[in-house]
């Protein structure tokens, strides 16, 4: 925590789906974990602390939900957003410094000759939208029209042959006209993939999912071998190539 800034605040850990604008205009010291799900505009705007949504415990045990809903971390400028489940549309739209893992996966492998490439998607569309800054690891589908309109900040996106979730499947998920390109990591690529999984896999362990975790880590521990990123070509000024 910065000089001058607030103390930490008490951590606060809830079984619940969280409602609108959870955490919104957070600062530094907010720390929070829902173990359920959180419904639309969650950290919208953070200034920084951080966000946890697990999937939570339901009466026979098993854990289920972790999702969130629209604008998640619209235009979150710093902090730490984890997310165990899914998310809709606008995931992280604007994105302005915050660093966010979002573990959603596929149900099956992917095909995308059904059409309609949102519905089965893990992020429901338009994620990274106009993202300025910050950085992201997706562990799953990221859906259609990603990066549109991406000027900075990095986004590492998983690759899995078993899930036909490749090179060729993520070109066709960016956005129309994005200029981004889909590159092998560099230095600094992997060890930023290296260090926001650790801090998932951190946050899985302390809810007793050790299981999870360690299938986390072992992404980690080869992260060239696992993920792609897209990164701006140039500065984009023209808005008219990057919207929907």
């Amino acid at each position: 925590i910065r000089a001058g800034a607030p103390a930490p605040l008490a951590p606060a850990r809830l079984a619940a789906v969280a409602g609108q604008g959870l955490a919104a205009f957070g600062v530094e010291g907010l720390d929070i974990t829902i173990e359920g799900g959180a419904q639309d505009g969650v950290a919208k705007t953070m200034y920084g602390g951080r966000v946890a949504v697990l999937k939570g415990l339901n009466r026979l045990g098993r854990r289920l939900n972790g999702s969130v809903g629209k604008s998640f971390a619209y235009g979150a400028q710093r902090g730490r957003l984890l997310v165990q489940g899914d998310a809709d549309s606008r995931f992280c739209i604007r994105l302005s410094g915050a660093d966010v893992v979002i573990g959603g996966e596929p149900a099956a492998p992917l095909d995308d000759s059904l059409g309609c490439l949102a519905d089965r998607a893990n992020l429901k569309g338009f994620a990274f939208e106009y993202m300025t800054a910050g950085r992201a690891v997706v562990l799953g589908d990221p859906g259609p029209w990603f990066c549109a309109g991406q000027t900075g900040g990095r986004v590492y996106l998983r690759v899995n042959p078993e899930w036909k979730l490749d090179r060729a499947a993520l070109e066709r998920r960016r956005g129309k006209g994005a200029k981004v390109a889909l590159a092998q990591l560099d230095s600094v690529g992997a060890a930023d993939v290296r260090e926001l999984l650790g801090a998932y896999a951190a946050e899985l362990g302390a809810s007793g999912q050790e299981g999870e975790a360690d299938r986390v880590l072992s992404l980690a521990a080869q992260p060239d071998a696992h993920f792609l990123m897209s990164v701006p070509e140039r500065e984009q000024t023209d808005p008219s190539v990057s919207t929907e």
